[in-house]
């Protein structure tokens, strides 16, 4: 009974660590988590209100200090894998722009969970959960979007579904 029970104990524990860890790799959470309770509720609206690329990475508006210093110096006392993540987060909604924000929100209100929730990789290409439809095909038709702009809201949706 009592080898039992260690065994469960460590089956909970490994599978708690492992939900940890996950949960640790999610740039959405991280953000929600640690940084949303003193800036903008979502990054995309800190990126663009805060933050702008330059050759040295992105910094911030304000203090034309590089964002990566300035987490890595303890601001948000986050670890250094989340810094990475945030960061590259960060550099993705640069390099993408706000198109989600501007084209689709009036009907989808956020694009992660929109992702999660809707679509699904199938054999590497992004499909409707639900109704098996090609999403870079839909998209073309679909949402105010051009050829470009259905690309990288391909790229966008995509990202979604890989940074969990």
């Amino acid at each position: 009974m009592k080898q039992l029970v260690k065994t469960g104990l460590v089956i909970c524990v490994v599978v708690w660590a492992v939900s940890s860890n996950a949960q640790q790799s999610d740039p959405h959470l991280i953000y929600e988590q640690r940084c949303a309770g003193c800036h903008a509720p979502h990054a995309g609206d800190f990126v663009t209100e805060q933050l702008i690329a330059t050759e040295n990475g992105l910094v911030g508006k304000a203090s034309d200090r590089p964002v990566i210093d300035y987490l890595k110096a303890g601001h948000g006392k986050l670890s250094d894998q989340e810094i990475d993540v945030l960061v590259e987060q960060f550099e993705f909604i640069q390099g993408t722009g706000r198109l989600f924000k501007e084209k689709c929100i009036i009907c989808h209100d956020n694009a992660a969970e929109f992702a999660r929730l809707k679509l699904i990789l199938r054999d590497d290409i992004l499909t409707g959960r639900y109704t098996d439809r090609d999403v870079a095909e839909f998209l073309l038709n679909h949402g105010r979007l051009d050829a470009s702009e259905a690309k990288k809201m391909v790229e966008v949706l995509t990202r979604q579904l890989q940074v969990r």
